[in-house]
């Protein structure tokens, strides 16, 4: 979910510097509510999720310009079967022969592509032509496209959830989560101040197929510390739910990015880092930041909870 979302400052700036292209975008159905809003896109079609035999027999039209900022090997095959002999070709694609990936330009766009540390603190001074480490402007910047960075923009409708603050436990990695007894002590303190917290997330018959952490959130569930949301919501309605709420706090998740998104003051928890890639410059993210050779499971309650009392004014 997260990809598409940093995805669409690159879409805005691809539809600007060619505004009578036809932009084809291919994702995948989890968040075929949204893109298929997306102003930016002409045709909308998931890659990812289907029987890639689909894909890759469809016709295709002869495009002109192919941006992949997807390293999967799925992505690259396709990449390289939507390009033709005369198409430019941004980001990674197989080469000719299908034997190995096609080398990246011999320039400064090419050398970030090459370079593995794209968290690194001292990324925009080793590449002038970025403003920031945040991954959305690395994409716009790699496809050579100048001018202002344009913000997330999200397809949204009007929602409540009834909840003063709502959260996000699950994420597609286990590096990337909050035991428990953390949630647990965070979640006690908010409701000590009289705030209802709403649960987001994928219905948990779901859950486990892509995202990590439903442990934590039936534990939490099963105190009565929150509202059990999972799966009421449409992707368009959890946008305008969480631009409805007080606060959200979130692990670096698709949710993070859809809060940032919604404007709403947000509180995402990062390994040591990846904050600097994945922070969206947008809304009113704060990130709390796990120590450098430490965890986000070691980050504290309070010190969570610090940061969302802030978060709540």
């Amino acid at each position: 979910m997260g990809n598409y979302v940093v995805s669409t400052p690159l879409l805005q700036a691809l539809r600007r510097e060619h505004p009578e292209a036809a932009i084809h975008y291919f994702s995948g159905p989890r968040t075929e509510e949204l893109w298929q809003h997306d102003e930016a896109i002409a045709h909308g079609e998931s890659l990812f999720g289907v029987p890639p035999s689909r894909s890759f027999a469809a016709e295709r039209p002869s495009y002109d310009l192919v941006v992949n900022v997807e390293n999967s090997p799925l992505a690259k095959a396709f990449a390289a079967r939507l390009a033709g002999p005369e198409t430019a070709v941004v980001g990674p694609t197989l080469d000719d022969e299908g034997r190995g990936d096609l080398a990246f330009a011999p320039d400064a766009r090419g050398d970030l592509w090459r370079d593995s540390e794209w968290i690194a603190a001292d990324l925009p001074e080793r590449y002038p032509f970025l403003g920031s480490g945040f991954i959305g402007e690395i994409f716009v910047r790699l496809s050579y496209l100048e001018g202002p960075v344009p913000e997330y923009r999200i397809y949204a409708e009007p929602t409540d959830s009834g909840c003063d603050v709502l959260i996000a436990m699950s994420a597609s990695l286990p590096e990337k989560l909050w035991p428990a007894e953390a949630w647990t002590a965070a979640l006690t303190r908010l409701k000590a101040q009289g705030l209802t917290v709403g649960l987001l997330g994928a219905p948990p018959s779901r859950q486990g197929k892509y995202w990590k952490g439903g442990t934590a959130e039936e534990s939490v569930v099963e105190d009565g510390l929150v509202r059990d949301l999972r799966g009421h919501f449409s992707l368009p309605q959890v946008v305008g739910a969480l631009g409805e709420a007080r606060a959200v706090l979130t692990l670096d998740n698709g949710i993070m990015h859809l809060a940032a998104a919604a404007g709403t003051p947000t509180v995402a928890l990062f390994r040591h880092g990846i904050d600097r890639l994945w922070t969206p410059p947008q809304g009113a993210v704060v990130p709390v930041v796990a120590e450098e050779g430490g965890t986000v499971a070691e980050l504290s309650a309070e010190a969570v909870g610090e940061a969302m009392l802030r978060a709540l004014g």
